[in-house]
């Protein structure tokens, strides 16, 4: 009798600990989310690849949970109210590299969720930004030999404090030896794709993933840090502005930084 009150209480304990752990929910969102395919190859955008490798990592961790794209776009396009919102938000994050913390606390509640992660992903050149596509045949096009580079911006706000968790920079040179970058061929324009999915795959959203894993679970994984280059600084949250909006400025608050750079 006493064993099989043992046996309860073990049971008991074992089965309390894991009612109790905590699985933090991340709403992750594409720039590109809404976007209608208008390249020439009718590729995905990196940010939507990027979001979709990302998604993966978080629900296979078991300890961040992340709804897919197509539920997050169908749930959206059925509220028009919160379609606007995230298309106000993640516009402004792409075009001006600012946090419209109003918008994102509401999609924050209309998901259920404290955590949003928004990923940009473009070719900047100059003052100008662009797909990755558009100037893949713009190149093709001309056989343009230049340096491109794929710039990958993410952050991770906390939508109950409105603060800021996490952000981290990315660059990726693309091209050959000789700064080629073009297909002009329908099978040289997929290696370019696969090229991406790869990238995005196995060091990029990686290396997210394990980051804002590491903002919930403190010291409960040992992050892959890439070879190359690699700049992080403390998390020292910020308050907002008096308008509520925060523009993304390591000059003005020092959250957790990351600026690798990798090339093929």
């Amino acid at each position: 009798m006493k064993l099989l009150q043992k046996i309860i209480v073990l049971l008991c304990l074992f089965f309390g600990n894991c009612v109790s752990a905590e699985t933090f929910s991340v709403l992750v969102l594409p720039v590109d989310l809404f976007s209608v395919c208008e390249n020439y190859y009718c590729f995905p955008e990196p940010s939507e690849i990027l979001a979709a490798d990302t998604i993966n990592y978080f629900n296979k961790s078991g300890k961040v949970s992340a709804f897919d794209l197509y539920s997050v776009r169908k749930k959206l396009i059925d509220n028009p109210s919160m379609k606007n919102a995230a298309m106000l938000a993640l516009k402004k994050y792409k075009n001006t590299n600012t946090v419209e913390f109003v918008q994102l606390k509401q999609l924050a509640k209309f998901f259920d969720t404290k955590s949003i992660l928004m990923i940009s992903s473009d070719v900047v050149s100059g003052a100008y930004r662009r797909s990755v596509w558009e100037v893949l045949e713009v190149s093709s096009v001309f056989e343009i030999y230049n340096t491109y580079n794929l710039e990958t911006r993410a952050v991770l706000t906390d939508n109950v404090n409105d603060i800021i968790m996490w952000s981290g920079k990315y660059s990726k040179s693309l091209g050959d030896n000789e700064t080629r970058f073009w297909a002009l061929s329908t099978s040289q324009a997929l290696s370019q794709l696969e090229k991406l999915k790869l990238y995005s795959k196995q060091i990029m959203a990686k290396n997210i993933a394990e980051q804002i894993v590491l903002r919930f679970y403190p010291k409960t994984m040992k992050p892959v840090i890439p070879k190359q280059k690699t700049e992080t600084t403390d998390f020292r949250p910020s308050p907002l502005n008096n308008n509520g909006v925060k523009l993304l400025d390591d000059d003005e608050y020092g959250e957790i930084h990351t600026e690798a750079i990798f090339d093929f």
